[in-house]
């Protein structure tokens, strides 16, 4: 495992916001759900602490990873939620916002955790294919990190 990568597991707290490219804030989304949880149910953006979530939304987690704070919704966040709608509506034909779109999609009532890990992770990587099994694409994220390192 990289050095960043581990740092970025163990270090709770989120990237100052200078420092949180898109690339930080997908990542830090998905390991946030990944480590802590992940949670659903008409617009629930986290459980625990807005600072500290214990569990998160879709949206909760990029808030936080973008902010530092579950609830936010300022500029960073709309930019990733737009990224976000981006991969699942590409053609943007549903006639929803940003945020509607992807509340909707992570209360799907079959939506899985690792689906979820798999849309962020997608969004880091937006030329591969957006997998229909997280644990897929996430053996290919490993092994394209495990070339890169070489």
């Amino acid at each position: 495992m990289s050095t960043a990568l581990y740092d970025a597991i163990t270090d709770p707290t989120p990237p100052p916001l200078e420092q949180a490219g898109d690339d930080a804030i997908f990542q830090r989304s998905a390991l946030l759900i990944a480590r802590r949880g992940w949670c659903q149910g008409q617009g629930l953006l986290y459980i625990g602490s807005p600072h500290d979530p214990q569990a998160a939304s879709l949206v909760g987690a990029l808030a936080w990873a973008a902010t530092g704070h579950a609830e936010s919704c300022g500029a960073e966040v709309r930019a990733a939620l737009a990224a976000v709608r981006a991969r699942l509506d590409p053609h943007n034909s549903a006639h929803f916002s940003d945020w509607e779109l992807v509340c909707a999609w992570n209360d799907a009532p079959a939506r899985t955790r690792w689906q979820t890990i798999a849309l962020l992770q997608s969004c880091r990587y937006p030329t591969l294919p957006l997998p229909r099994r997280g644990d897929r694409l996430m053996g290919l994220l490993e092994e394209r990190e495990a070339v890169a390192r070489m």
